[in-house]
């Protein structure tokens, strides 16, 4: 069974964590269907060695010698492996071809491979097939890097090739990483991943990781990006509107979001109508003059026409009507 495994606070050590966003964090994990976390020294004793039920924890230690420090910890990755069971070895590769040392290995669920930036950038590929093959064989924890930004796409086809493997993510790929939520969604997608499962969660982790970082993710980010189903382009609203699957690879509500059709330059008749629709006024108005009105308006502002300028616009319309000037 695929596994994923979110190492995000172990990024965040610089941050000024609390415990209760920390706990509400980690659930929020579990509500991802994430099947464990990698903690820090320092998150774990904010904690109190207080883990939530649930998940399965992880660690990176410098030495196994200080693992009894840490009770309810099930394993800890090191350089290498101590015989007890609880230490997975971490091995660095930096380039596609350092993989060759991995042919003659068996399967390890002690190891961790770190790295593979260029296992997607070349154009063979029968050298990609090959180097997936060497991985699948050896079944370790993958936890690719971001340098070309095919981490999350390197994740998620590892999960696709090898329907027993596991790997090691970030949410929104923070240190160069795979991103959780984007790996979630491409095997969700694909590979029908956690068919029943709703994850709607994900706008409440998206938030929750905003305050504990002090920071705003883009708006268009995949996933969880707040305008990622906001559509304008005419021909696309159209279309949209007729039938969403043909664009969206998922409907927003499995992730929390919704659909919105904003106004702007690029905006068509099906755009209006459907905003005259929103606002029960279909029928009342001219389509193609408010269209030109719409556009007007957004080439003057150099951005999107809110749906409060839009009834101001309705509003010009209307006292346009009384003095007998059709709009």
């Amino acid at each position: 069974m695929m596994k994923m495994i979110d190492a995000t606070l172990t990024m965040l050590d610089e941050y000024s964590l609390t415990k209760e966003l920390v706990l509400e964090f980690l659930e929020g994990l579990k509500s991802l269907s994430v099947s464990g976390a990698v903690l820090s020294p320092k998150v774990y004793h904010l904690l109190k060695g207080q883990l939530p039920e649930g998940l399965v924890y992880y660690m990176e230690l410098p030495s196994m010698a200080e693992s009894l420090k840490y009770p309810g910890v099930q394993f800890f990755l090191s350089s290498f492996c101590d015989g007890t069971g609880k230490s997975i070895r971490n091995i660095q590769v930096n380039d596609l071809w350092e993989l060759k040392g991995l042919e003659g290995m068996e399967g390890d669920k002690k190891l961790r491979l770190t790295g593979l930036d260029d296992l997607l950038i070349y154009e063979s590929r029968d050298i990609y097939e090959r180097g997936m093959k060497l991985l699948m064989g050896v079944s370790p924890i993958l936890y690719p890097e971001d340098s070309y930004y095919c981490a999350s796409a390197i994740a998620a086809d590892y999960l696709q090739y090898h329907h027993n493997g596991t790997v090691m993510t970030t949410f929104t790929g923070i240190g160069n990483k795979a991103a959780t939520e984007q790996v979630l969604l491409a095997i969700r997608v694909v590979e029908r991943y956690k068919p029943n499962h709703n994850f709607d969660k994900l706008s409440q982790l998206r938030d929750l990781f905003e305050e504990m970082t002090k920071t705003e993710i883009s708006a268009h980010t995949p996933v969880i990006g707040r305008k990622i189903f906001y559509i304008e382009s005419g021909i696309h609203v159209d279309g949209v509107l007729k039938k969403p699957s043909n664009y969206e690879s998922f409907p927003p509500e499995l992730v929390g979001a919704s659909r919105k059709v904003v106004l702007g330059k690029h905006s068509g008749g099906a755009s209006i109508r459907y905003k005259l629709k929103e606002f029960h006024c279909e029928g009342n108005y001219n389509v193609e003059q408010l269209l030109d009105m719409v556009k007007r308006r957004s080439m003057k502002k150099g951005g999107e026409v809110t749906d409060e300028e839009f009834l101001t616009i309705l509003s010009e319309c209307d006292e346009y009507e009384k003095t007998n000037q059709n709009c």
